[in-house]
């Protein structure tokens, strides 16, 4: 899967906190929290449902986040973003790929600018109160209302602890991509070295400078 597509999908699951019962306050009360928060740390486990071919993979990840920086790791590689550079590793062909994202390409890997994307161009609904694996969650919808990937994204959030249980995005040909977030940690104290490339860890890399 694209790491930019994946972070996507992770960091937008990191950011919904549930607060009340309106759709908007909830992911309102969300972007607060998270600038409020301090260094992120989680794990997360993907799963991605075929439903028309029947076919269904599943990988885990980890991911730190501070402000408008972040480390991500999956088993096809690692990514780094700094606030200005970042840095894409393929632990396969051992390349590292370095560009300065533009605002339109932070718009799907910034932790800052996925907070704030549901308050415009998405029909957000709240649609109540279930139990889920012995538990209480709240269910918010949202529906794009422009061209979009998406058909939409439900978002499951704890009831009791404010968090992130589980989020599923369903693209256009019908594929659920599940992101569920454990071992959540806020207020981690994250140096700003965490998020740049340690190129001295990896003095055999092939570079592709792409700036």
């Amino acid at each position: 899967m694209n790491l930019k597509f994946l972070f996507c999908l992770v960091s937008l699951s990191i950011s919904l906190f549930a607060y009340g019962q309106d759709a908007r306050a909830i992911l309102d009360k969300a972007s607060e929290t998270y600038n409020k928060s301090g260094g992120i740390t989680a794990q997360f486990t993907l799963d991605v449902k075929d439903v028309r071919n029947k076919m269904t993979y599943s990988y885990d990840g980890s991911i730190k986040m501070k402000g408008n920086s972040y480390r991500m790791e999956i088993p096809e590689g690692i990514t780094w973003f700094d606030g200005e550079t970042q840095w894409v590793y393929m632990s396969d062909s051992e390349e590292i790929t370095i560009n300065t994202p533009d605002e339109n390409e932070l718009g799907g890997v910034s932790p800052a600018a996925l907070f704030n994307v549901y308050k415009t161009g998405y029909n957000l609904k709240y649609k109540g109160m279930k139990i889920v694996e012995s538990r209480s969650v709240l269910e918010v919808e949202m529906t794009p209302t422009k061209k979009s990937d998406f058909s939409k994204i439900i978002i499951l959030l704890d009831k009791t602890t404010n968090l992130f249980s589980k989020i599923t995005i369903v693209d256009k040909s019908g594929i659920e991509n599940i992101v569920s977030i454990r071992n959540m940690k806020t207020g981690v104290d994250l140096p700003d070295s965490v998020f740049s490339f340690p190129k001295d860890e990896y003095p055999e890399v092939e570079v592709i400078d792409l700036r």
